[in-house]
Order: C-alpha cells, then structure tokens, then sequence
C-alpha cells in the first residue's frame, strides 16, 4: 500500500510540473488533474507539519561590516620607515562564526626602493605576510577568519608596515614613497547561528549596521513614539544608521525577492500567493501572516521590536487568519503552527511588563523587544555588560551623568588605562558625550592625563601631544623614567561638542645608528587621569544648551508626528542626538495640534509652537529670514525646500532649542548630524549648510584660552608689577630703620 501511494505521487509530481505529459483528450486530462490533487492531498498532512516543525531552524544569519561603515572614510596609509595599525571588526560576543574572511582592498607604492614588509594579524597572531618588490602593485588579499566565539565582541585586525631603504647605511630610513595603502571598503565577512544568542547583551552586539527599527503600525500612540525615538538615539550613537519600518499588514506592498518557501507549505494559499516572489501586494492579513513566518530578509526582518498593543493586535489578527487556512488544509498541521507560533512569536505577542526587555527569536532571526523607556534604558552601554540574561524588568535605573564632585575620570568615559607600546607613534582615545561630563552648570574645564614613560636605549625625546576633538590643547616632552607624571591641558570652549573625543598621541625619535628596529617602548595613561570640571556661565548657544540638558531636558513633537511615525521618528532621535540630549534622561511629551506649548525646563521642540517665543527666524511657508538681536536683516529668501531650521530659542524665561522644517517636504536628517558652535544651523541631508552666531558675532574663542607671549602671561602681567612694588616698600622699610638706627646713635 505504502509503495502504490508512493507511486500516485510520484506520478502527480511529474504530471503537475509538465502538463504537456498529459494526454490530449478530456478525460485523461481530467484524472491527470484529479491525480495531482490526490498526490498533493496525500503528503499534506505529514509534510506540512514538518515543514512548521523546522520553519526558522538552522538558519544562519549573514553579516558584512565593512571599514567606512566603521567610520573610516578615507583610506588607511600606512608610512615608512615602519608603522602599526590595530582596527577592530565587531561581531557578535560570544557567538561562533561560520564561514568567516576577512577581504583587504589595497595597494602599495614602493618608489623609493629597498625591503619593504606587510604583516597582518589576526587575534595577535600573525596569518600573512608580504614583500613587494615592484614600484607599485594590488596589496588586496582574502584570509580565512577562525570561527571561535569573541567574548569580547571584535576581531582584532593588526596592521604592520615596514621600510629599510639600506641595510648598510646608518641613516634616516624614512621614505615618502613608500606606503601601504587600506582602502575603506574592506570588509569582514561571516555568518552565525542567532539561535546561539541568549541573552540582551549578545543580541545587541548582533545588531547590522543598518538594523531595522519595527513599529506596530505608520501610525503609534505616544509611549511607542517615545520608546522608538530612545532606542534609535542609542544606535545612533554607537555609529549604526537605523530604519524605522511599520509591520506588515494588508495592503502592503512588499518585496519578495529571495524568498523561499517550502512545497509542503504552498498548499496553504497565502503562503502559494507568495511564492511567486518579486513585488507583491498582501491582499489579505492571512498573507501577512504567511510573511511573518518566513520573514524574508528584504521584506520583514526586525533587529529592534517596539511592541505596543497595536503591534500584539496586528500580530494577532494575521497569525490567526494565517491558521484558520492552515487548519482548513490539515488540522494536524496546525497543531504543528500552534507550537511554532508559541516557539517564535510568543516573545512579541506576550504583553510587556513594565520596564521590561527581552530577546525574541522571530523567523530565524535575533530581535529585541522593548515597550518604554526604563526598557530601553538598561540598553544604554553603561548598563549593557550586565544585560546577561534574555528578559528584564527595569524598576529603577539611573542614567544621571556623576558630576557631582569637580572631577570626573576618563575610565567613566570610555577611556580605559593602558599601556601602549610605542615605537614611533601610538594613540590613545576616550569618547563621550558632553551631557556624561557636564551639568550642575559645570562644563570640562581641563583634561588631566597621569603617564609614565620607559626609558629608551639611547634616551631620545618623548612627547604627549593632547587632542580635544581634533584641537591640539596641549603638548609636552616626557621623563622616561618610568615614574608618574600629570599632563594638564586647558579645554577651550570652542572645542566643545555634544560628542567629544580626547586623544593622545605619543610620539618618539626612531633610534638611529645600526641596531636593528626595536619593538617599541611601553607608554602607561594611568586610572588617575581624570577631566577637571568647572563652573561656568553658560550661554545663549548649543554649546551651553548641551549643558543644561545635562541636567534637564525635554522633547516636545507635535500629534502630527505621531501620525507619521516611521518618518517623524527618525528625525526626533537625530535632533536628540545633536543637541546633546541623552536619550535615556529625557522627558517626553505631545503637544496638541494648534496648542502653544510653554515649557516648564531646557527643551528641543519639533516642529512645535511655543508660547512667548522669542527667536531670530521666521518662516513662512518656503519663506526663511533671520535677523541679529539688534534687528538687523541677516538673510530673507524663498523657495526652500528639503531644509531645516535649528535655533537656540526662549519661551518665557525658559531656553531650549528649536527645530522647524522650511518648504513642504521635511528634510531627511543624517546621523551624523551635530551642534557646536553658534545658535543657529542651517540643515539638510547632508548636514549643516551654514552655521551662525548671531548673539555673538566674529567672537570666535574666548581670549581666556589663548597663552600669548610670556611678558602677556597672565600671571606676569600681575605678578611683575606686583614684585616691584613689594620690593620697593621692602626698600623704603629698611631705609626707615636705618634712619631710625642713625638718630639713635647720634
């Protein structure tokens, strides 16, 4: 019996992929098709359950990171006479990787002759090395990457140039025409098991680059709003560019290319309407449904899941029509999509406590669930190492930067002590937002770096040169002599930005003679080096405003952006972001179509009317005109479109940061976006346009950060005169007693 039923189907299979098999006259035609419908009713059941069983299992995710996603616009060049680089490619922590390389886009120029090396290492242990002998040539290569876990979450790619222009020469070795050049679009390559990820801390650092953000719908309420914008805030400020998309529902229109479904599951109708692959319209939830479950990748992928009850209803609504089809074709099969849906989707669809967060596992795919904003807070990387588990409840969490005191330390920072060794050139860095070193009307005054310094062979220079986001504030000659040292440096206030970076950089003279290179000289940054904060008047500018959001902050959208959220969202956590608002501190709320707000502290308003506004822009419609506070017509033109208007703004006697949109098509806001200097910006998709300082105009610096001459030092400037008159009335004492000693003795 077993072997006839086998045969039947066999027989249908090959009649229903080849018609023309089929005899012309009616009737066979007829038991043909009756044929295939037995054969197909015949394997459904068993077939299809299966196909449940195994939906989303064994599926590997694929990851490609490549240097400019990373940051790194402009190649890599790496100079003679020998220099080291070490980049670090992220990948999920603690997961093993399948199929991993690692493709280095390069070249090298060799003008200048003599021995010349590439080495490149993996992890610390060197897997290639090259030495070009031609003037020119492709430096590209392939390497195979180990598939072993990362704790730490990064593959660490080390990079070694070396140039000898003449072994037999005792000679500077430096030569400009010799360099090895890293091109951005190198890339790390791999795939892993999301099955594997287990817990918050994994699926984050899972993340692509461009993760895509879920809302229920085009159209949320205020707490998904308010949830969406914190969490794309905090990707944006790891350096990822997220995508903001609404779930699938019928009416959409979706792209299919790619997908794969199943032959058992193409007995179920919506899952056979998707088959065909391409754009595809979902004609009914049940289509929806059938896309959650195979979740092709360039129609339905969330990374990051806000689940509000719109979402568990859409979820719902679909996954229940999806059965009811399931069960119209095999009532077996959907005892099966009972315990996939259980498996998959009960994560999403389970109300959310509140404060919670959890890692759901939706079509083969890691994704995290969140529902507000004590949820989203305990993804902050301050609280990130110890998301340990796959679901937390947050019933209090402080994310309050500690300015307590007058000082803060750079490890708090991102900048961890270590010690380097340096053989020409080393850097050290740490990152950080301003509103993490700032409030209580406190702003970093001074970065102080505690060093030590080991000698080298023939005592050469040393120097400390520090960086305050790319401004040179201070440098000094160091004692090799292994003892603790304090390097302080003068923060201007002109360098100050809502994300700031403080790097230094060491520097040593190459040794000389006929000894062959050494390996490089340890350079310690201690656990003592520290910002030293200071109180400050803070101004009429972003920069001041960036301070008083470290204190206290308020985000105010209008309905309308509610009603356009995948839009609307996006550019609310770009704004955050460049203003320097931390998105796990600020409060939230809505303003009412045609309501003039009147806030109650230091806000960022959207779009928003406010009540006893005073401000230097005026729009109308695609109309921008600007005046100084004298009054004086500083621009008036039309025809904008596309561009936005960011201005530091009062409302009573309250100050807070204004954003409008110029023209009637909004513009779409890079992630990259920042406020320093001045208190209004020019924008668009590629940024500020133009910049202005209208309180304070050709004010450039403060005079208080420039050292002139040493006869202009302020404390000559006191201490000299000073000095002078103390040693006079120190002369005009001692002429006294001598007169007095005189008329004694006479």
């Amino acid at each position: 019996m077993m072997l006839t039923t086998k045969l039947r189907i066999q027989v249908s299979e090959a009649l229903c992929a080849r018609p023309s098999l089929v005899p012309s006259p009616r009737l066979t035609a007829l038991a043909g098709l009756l044929l295939c419908a037995f054969g197909a009713h015949a394997q459904q059941p068993a077939d299809l359950a299966a196909s449940f069983a195994q939906l989303g299992h064994g599926r590997l995710a694929s990851r490609s990171i490549s240097l400019a996603e990373l940051g790194m616009r402009d190649p890599l060049v790496l100079r003679a006479p020998g220099a080291r680089q070490e980049l670090y490619l992220p990948v999920p922590a603690g997961v093993p990787l399948t199929d991993a390389s690692l493709q280095i886009d390069g070249n090298y120029l060799r003008g200048n002759g003599g021995r010349t090396t590439m080495l490149v290492s993996l992890d610390g242990s060197p897997v290639l090395s090259r030495s070009p002998t031609q003037e020119q040539g492709d430096g590209s290569a392939t390497l195979g990457v180990d598939g072993a876990a990362r704790p730490g979450g990064f593959v660490r790619l080390g990079l070694d140039w070396s140039s000898v222009i003449n072994d037999n020469v005792c000679a500077d070795q430096t030569a400009i025409g010799n360099v090895w050049r890293i091109a951005p679009t190198s890339r790390l390559t791999y795939r892993y098991d999301p099955d594997a990820i287990v817990d918050l801390r994994g699926a984050w650092s899972a993340l692509p680059h461009k993760p895509v953000v879920m809302l229920g719908a085009r159209s949320v309420a205020a707490p998904a709003f308010n949830a969406g914008w914190r969490v794309e805030a905090l990707l944006q400020r790891e350096g990822r560019t997220p995508a903001t998309r609404a779930w699938p529902a019928a009416g959409d229109t979706v792209n299919l290319s790619g997908i794969e479904v199943p032959a058992p599951l193409r007995a179920v109708p919506a899952f056979a309407a998707l088959a065909a692959g391409g754009s595809h319209k979902l004609a009914n939830p049940a289509e929806a449904g059938a896309l959650i479950a195979l979740a092709p990748g360039a129609a339905f992928a969330p990374d990051v899941i806000v689940a509000d009850d719109a979402l568990r209803t859409a979820v719902k609504t679909s996954l229940d029509a999806l059965r009811e089809q399931v069960a119209g074709v095999s009532p077996a099969a959907a005892e099966a999509f009972d315990a996939w849906r259980a498996r998959s989707v009960e994560p999403v669809e389970k109300p959310l406590a509140a404060g919670e967060v959890r890692v759901a596992h939706v079509g083969g795919q890691t994704a995290i669930v969140v529902g507000d904003n004590d949820g989203v807070a305990v993804l902050a990387q301050t609280w990130r190492p110890i998301d340990v588990a796959s679901r937390l409840v947050v019933h209090q969490i402080d994310n309050a930067p500690d300015t307590r005191g007058d000082q803060i330390a750079l490890s708090l920072l991102g900048g961890e002590p270590r010690t380097l060794d340096v053989q020409v050139r080393a850097s050290w860095d740490a990152n950080f937002d301003l509103g993490a070193a700032s409030g209580n009307g406190k702003l970093p005054d001074a970065v102080v770096l505690d060093v030590a310094a080991a000698p080298t062979l023939d005592d050469s220079g040393q120097t400390a040169s520090v960086y305050f986001n790319d401004v040179l504030i201070g440098s000094q000659l160091l004692s090799a002599n292994g003892k603790l040292q304090r390097i302080t440096a003068h923060v201007p206030r002109f360098a100050l930005a809502p994300r700031n970076q403080v790097r230094v950089e060491f520097q040593r003279q190459p040794e000389g003679g006929c000894r062959a290179r050494d390996g490089g000289h340890p350079i310690a940054v201690l656990p003592s080096s520290h910002l030293r904060l200071a109180d400050v008047s803070l101004g009429d500018d972003f920069t001041g405003m960036v301070a008083r959001f470290a204190s206290q902050a308020e985000v105010i959208v209008p309905a309308a952006y509610l009603g356009d959220a995948t839009e609307a969202l996006p550019r609310v956590a770009r704004l955050a972001n460049a203003s320097g608002i931390a998105p796990t501190r600020a409060a939230f709320s809505v303003a009412r179509d045609g309501e003039a707000v009147k806030p109650q502290g230091a806000f960022l308003a959207a779009d928003v009317a406010l009540a006893d506004e005073k401000s230097i822009a005026r729009l109308a419609k695609d109309r921008l005109s600007f005046t100084d506070p004298s009054g004086k017509m500083l621009a008036d033109l039309s025809g904008l479109n596309r561009v936005g208007v960011i201005e530091v703004v009062s409302s009573g006697s309250v100050q807070g940061v204004s954003y409008r949109t110029v023209g009637d098509t909004p513009a779409v806001l890079p992630a990259s976006l920042q406020l320093s200097r001045g208190d209004v910006a020019i924008v668009d998709g590629s940024g500020t346009l133009r910049q202005f300082d209208t309180r304070h105009p050709g004010q450039v610096i403060d005079t208080r950060d420039i050292e002139g001459p040493w006869i202009m030092q302020s404390w000559l400037r006191w201490g000299v005169p000073a000095a002078l008159i103390g040693l006079l009335v120190v002369l005009l004492l001692v002429a006294n007693i001598a007169r007095r000693r005189n008329r004694d003795k006479s």
